[in-house]
């Protein structure tokens, strides 16, 4: 029998996944502890690889484990190779069975509490064999290293890696208390907002102008007042109680409009927003797409959540005043 070859001899695919649990959790013994074997069958799964490979994969030392040069380059190939893989098992294990098994689903804060809060019970209750994992954050969350199977995201700041499904317009608006509207006056041009208390979003990637657009008009304000804020419903908080003037997403405020608590300011003008973009859209690894677990979920958002971005337009000639 001819001698096995350093590269054939290694289990690449087990050392594959330790490698990537090393890189993650910052820890051999983590990883060894979560795979049920010694810390040196670890580090000799990885050794392993450097060898075969001829180059470093990481640099270690007492207190932390980094990636070489070599070594990014060999996570981001391995991360698509490990969930290409996994993938394709979990694809022939979901054929002819009930949807079942972990699935990993990523949204914005305010979204999530208000629009997928209330679907989870509904959704579990159907699929009772589904295991669902539901991660919160204002920040954006990479679907490879995170281990996520969808992610709920608005505007067009996603990769080219993933498959991208629209769920909703996602229109804007300026709105305040009509209590606030009665003391300080109603504006009827772009230019009358240097008068009021206008309370801005602040974010590191946003731009903090608001730019109001009716058909050819453009108008770009700078919103001026005694409130910023990182975090949308702190502002929708001060808004309802009177503060002054703010911007947001219709998802956010359509039941405060609809009870009058809060009305549009400016309705003739579209809002632009660059950040939060022109739709709300799921979004997915191409890998995925044969995913039995993940197409029922996606499709119970769609059934679910179409359209909350926006108004009817019955809705808008409301809002709008026509």
């Amino acid at each position: 029998m001819r001698k096995a070859t350093n590269e054939s001899a290694v289990d690449h695919v087990g050392a594959m996944r330790a490698f990537l649990r090393v890189i993650e959790t910052g820890s051999f013994s983590a990883v060894a502890k979560e795979m049920r074997v010694s810390t040196s069958t670890i580090a000799r799964k990885i050794s392993a690889i450097e060898e075969a490979l001829g180059v470093p994969l990481l640099h270690r030392s007492t207190h932390s484990v980094t990636v070489t040069e070599a070594g990014s380059i060999y996570l981001e190939r391995a991360a698509t190779l490990i969930a290409d893989l996994d993938d394709t098992l979990r694809v022939v294990t979901e054929l002819n069975a009930r949807p079942s098994g972990p699935l990993k689903l990523t949204a914005p804060v305010a979204f999530g509490r208000r629009y997928l809060a209330p679907l989870v019970a509904p959704f579990l209750g159907r699929y009772p064999a589904i295991q669902l994992d539901v991660r919160l954050t204002d920040n954006h969350n990479d679907l490879v290293a995170g281990g996520f199977d969808l992610d709920i995201h608005e505007g067009e700041n996603y990769l080219d890696n993933l498959v991208v499904q629209k769920l909703s317009r996602n229109d804007s608006v300026l709105c305040a208390s009509p209590a606030y509207l009665d003391r300080c006056s109603r504006p009827v041009r772009p230019d009358e907002l240097a008068q009021h208390n206008c309370l801005r979003y602040l974010h590191p990637e946003g731009d903090p102008r608001w730019e109001l657009v009716r058909g050819d008009e453009r108008h770009t304000v700078l919103p001026i007042g005694n409130l910023v804020s990182d975090h949308s419903e702190l502002l929708l908080e001060a808004t309802c109680a009177g503060l002054g003037i703010a911007e947001f997403e219709i998802w956010l405020i359509r039941d405060l409009l609809a009870s009058g608590q809060l009305e549009v300011v400016l309705p003739r003008f579209r809002l632009a927003n660059k950040l939060t973009g022109d739709f709300i859209y799921m979004a997915y690894l191409a890998n995925r797409r044969s995913s039995t677990k993940l197409r029922v979920l996606r499709d119970f958002l769609a059934e679910n959540l179409s359209h909350v971005g926006e108004y009817a337009e019955a809705e808008l000639v409301r809002i709008r005043g026509s």
